[in-house]
């Protein structure tokens, strides 16, 4: 083959396709050396074409085959192959955007057309009928002054773009569900903002499903797997609408951009069309339970910029899932500095945490029978050092949030162990503490494991700590919460049902879970002399608890006819002001000291 003796230019280019032209040279023949050093370069250039995985064709103007490569050998399987006619059916592309199969010759005849352009570029062909590989055809055509009496016309190269594909899906795709990922979705929306068009308006919705963890925990990974692929599937099913693009960012978190939305009840509309193509119910541990999710939106160009609309988003998320289950909320300009201060406090608790700036407070509790001081529960403040004294409905639903309610916990546990031993040292009267127990903590295998280690490390003997947990906090997460509480009774903690009648718990319902002690929310108490209706509810609560074996308390009691009155029901400890005031540390150890 002739034209293998000329110089000849390559260079691999984006892609990892090879391209190169082949240049004639119209001069005399060179001098020796210079030809040497050609040969030499043409050696090179066909180990390279050799080895490459990219198949090359070399054809001429009446498409007679001039040069295959061993990659483009074995794709048409060619044996003493002289003409593309031979093997043309093996040389079928398939155009998605056009969905039908061309022949090489239909794409030679479009390369032909375009009459500036010497190298023509077709991308995301398939080939093979059978099994489809996608594909890039570069089709170069040597001008007509380099040819000389050479018949050398085209250059084919056909570059396998799979490897490519699989790349790019890797770093743009989430590999659970194959949507649009949170790489694409930032890069996509950092496109849109820099649009800068007074017409440029568009919605980010950041919708997440309810109760995700609890769900997990209960069904395990491969249903949940199923249960998120299939809201995958539902919502690419939005994406048809070519004004909607939808992402995939976390496991349970995807995002909708809605562009140039028509006013903001469409936003709502498109979220509720969501939740009713996902009203299945799914048998949790026998129970049938109705997949509901939250959404947090923010709106451009009332955000200009990509993570001031990604925050707001998610901070009308949080707010949207603060509200319950199944809500859109929709960001605002007080919702940032609700973050900002959500924000600063977070950073603050974790500071005064570490200064100490959180202190124990108790309220006692009193036997109805002889008035006798028998426990307190323990209550939390927080001496800030700017805004003094806070109450806990300032800071813990944010450390709950934050999860910073377990770093809380475990401070209370540890400070309420010490007091134990402590004045345990100090010969004081035996008593117990009982300490209010979130979800989140009940949640965390790590709290578990810190409350194992400190009633060993402190050892007060036979544990006289106690747990109240709401009555809401129960019917959230109930097979959890039963099995959570029945290694906290392994322990030899005792567990309280705090706020009981708020709710909507049935005696028969509390059965199932380790509770030995009620407490009467305080809602029934105030006002309970002067309401019979009040009082007939009291005493059904004591006589049917006490039926089950369980300590009946009252809190919220003001005043001493309060306290005969739940005295003569049955109940057996009260708690109130009427007794005391919660009392910091030292106030406390002085009423104990006086309760021989």
């Amino acid at each position: 083959m002739e034209w293998l003796n000329n110089p000849i230019i390559w260079s691999t280019l984006g892609g990892g396709a090879l391209l190169w032209a082949i240049t004639m040279r119209l001069s005399s023949r060179p001098a020796t050396k210079e030809l040497a050093q050609e040969r030499e370069k043409n050696r090179h250039f066909m180990a390279a074409c050799h080895i490459t995985r990219d198949a090359i064709f070399v054809i001429d103007d009446e498409k007679n085959l001039l040069y295959a490569n061993p990659a483009a050998e074995q794709l048409c399987d060619i044996k003493d192959v002289r003409t593309l006619k031979k093997i043309e059916n093996k040389l079928e592309f398939y155009l998605s955007e056009e969905g039908k199969w061309l022949p090489l010759s239909t794409l030679l005849e479009r390369h032909r057309l375009r009459r500036n352009s010497e190298t023509s570029q077709f991308k995301n062909l398939e080939m093979g009928r059978e099994k489809r590989a996608q594909v890039t055809l570069e089709i170069h055509t040597l001008p007509p002054a380099s040819r000389g009496t050479f018949r050398a016309h085209h250059v084919l190269v056909i570059h396998d773009s799979s490897c490519e594909k699989k790349l790019f899906d890797l770093h743009h795709l989430n590999t659970l569900s194959g949507l649009p990922n949170q790489y694409k979705a930032f890069s996509d929306i950092t496109a849109m903002t820099a649009r800068g068009s007074k017409d440029n308006r568009f919605a980010v919705m950041i919708i997440e499903l309810d109760e995700a963890s609890r769900l997990r925990s209960l069904m395990g990974y491969a249903e949940m797997d199923s249960i998120i692929t299939h809201i995958a599937n539902t919502l690419r099913q939005l994406s048809d609408n070519p004004r909607i693009s939808v992402y995939h960012l976390h496991y349970v978190n995807f995002m909708l951009v809605l562009k140039q939305p028509e006013s903001i009840e469409e936003i709502y509309s498109i979220f509720d069309q969501f939740q009713l193509q996902l009203q299945e119910h799914y048998n949790i541990l026998q129970n049938k339970q109705k997949l509901t999710f939250s959404a947090g939106v923010s709106l451009f160009p009332n955000n200009n910029a990509l993570f001031s609309l990604i925050n707001n988003a998610f901070a009308a998320l949080a707010q949207a899932q603060e509200e319950g289950r199944g809500h859109l909320v929709l960001a605002s300009r007080e919702m940032d500095k609700k973050v900002d201060h959500e924000l600063l406090l977070n950073t603050e608790i974790e500071k005064g945490l570490e200064n100490r700036e959180f202190k124990l407070y108790f309220q006692p509790l009193y036997d109805t029978k002889d008035q006798s001081l028998v426990g307190a529960e323990v209550l939390l403040r927080w001496h800030h050092p700017e805004r003094g004294l806070l109450m806990p409905d300032l800071f813990v639903p944010i450390a709950e949030k934050s999860g910073l309610i377990l770093n809380i916990g475990k401070y209370v546990i540890e400070e309420s162990l010490k007091h134990l031993k402590s004045w345990n040292s100090f010969g004081f009267p035996p008593l117990s503490l009982n300490l209010n127990l979130s979800l989140r903590e009940l949640e965390s295998q790590e709290f578990m494991t810190h409350l194992t280690q400190m009633l060993y490390q402190y050892d007060i003997g036979e544990s006289r700590l106690k747990f109240e947990i709401t009555e809401h906090t129960t019917m959230l997460n109930p097979a959890l919460t039963q099995q959570k509480l029945s290694e906290i009774r392994q322990l030899g903690i005792g567990i309280a049902l705090d706020d009981f009648g708020t709710g909507y718990s049935s005696f028969a319902h509390l059965a199932e879970f380790p509770i030995e002690t009620l407490k009467i929310d305080r809602s029934f108490v105030t006002g309970l002399t002067q309401d019979n209706g009040k009082q007939n509810i009291v005493s059904t609560i004591t006589k049917l608890g006490h039926s089950l074996g369980m300590t009946i308390v009252a809190e919220g009691v003001e005043t001493k006819e309060e306290a005969t009155m739940l005295a003569s029901f049955g109940v057996d400890y009260l708690q109130g002001y009427y007794f005391s005031r919660p009392l910091p540390q030292l106030e406390f150890q002085y009423l104990l000291s006086h309760s021989r």
